[in-house]
């Protein structure tokens, strides 16, 4: 008779995505990366076509993307992206200042081998952001805001944030547009990346408020400015 032991050693077979696991991570992609126009309003009829699948895993897809705020309702059966807007603005970094703040606030210790790691990347990109180049900074963006999130103690709050980083990922694809404010982000990285490798919670809370901040404002300002 087989133990349970023996069976915790057997290789347990991996589960294929269901249909709506993979509706999700395909229109997540679409949003992510600005497929889908956010001006455009779709029915679940035409994302169920352009998906090849029936309309109940697509509900389910669309339930889970409504909930994380990347799709709204529009109109009696449709569907559209939010726009980047003040409004969007100010409640994803309103949430995004109170989370990320309270985790920077119990962020330690933080691996010094990790923030060796980044401290290189940091230095290898700073030539390339000062001469208008950001991609590669903004790629690791999460990955370097994890550095004090993942060490912040609080599984909870870490989930929190990780719900609200769709709508991060479409601002930073625009913010990453504005040279002047891509310099001034770097800059604060390298502020909270000091704080982080002096161990100093109350400093590496308040360099995170003064860059969440920073970003708020500066695309706030880009926004009027296009409006004008």
């Amino acid at each position: 008779m087989t133990n349970l032991g023996e069976l915790a050693r057997e290789e347990l077979p991996v589960r294929s995505p269901s249909l709506a696991e993979q509706a999700y991570a395909t229109l997540k992609r679409w949003i992510l990366s600005g497929q889908l126009d956010a001006e455009t309003v779709m029915s679940e009829n035409d994302l169920a076509r352009r998906l090849s699948i029936s309309r109940s895993p697509l509900r389910e897809a669309i339930r889970k993307l409504q909930d994380e705020g990347l799709l709204a309702a529009s109109g009696p059966k449709g569907f559209g992206i939010p726009p980047i807007s003040l409004d969007l603005i100010d409640q994803v970094y309103g949430v995004r200042l109170a989370l990320e703040s309270e985790a920077a606030a119990h962020a330690t210790p933080i691996p010094q081998d990790e923030l060796a790691k980044m401290r290189q990347f940091m230095e290898e990109v700073r030539p390339e952001v000062m001469a208008g180049d950001a991609q590669r900074f903004t790629d690791v963006d999460f990955e370097f805001h994890d550095l004090f999130v993942r060490n912040c103690g609080n599984p909870l709050l870490i989930s929190y944030i990780e719900r609200l980083r769709g709508n991060i990922q479409r601002i930073l694809v625009y913010s990453g547009q504005l040279e002047e404010h891509s310099v001034r982000s770097f800059e604060e990285h390298m502020d909270i990346l000091e704080a982080m490798e002096a161990q100093d919670p109350a400093r590496i809370e308040k360099t995170v408020r003064q860059h969440i901040t920073g970003v708020r404002d500066r695309l706030h300002d880009s926004l009027l400015g296009t409006a004008e």
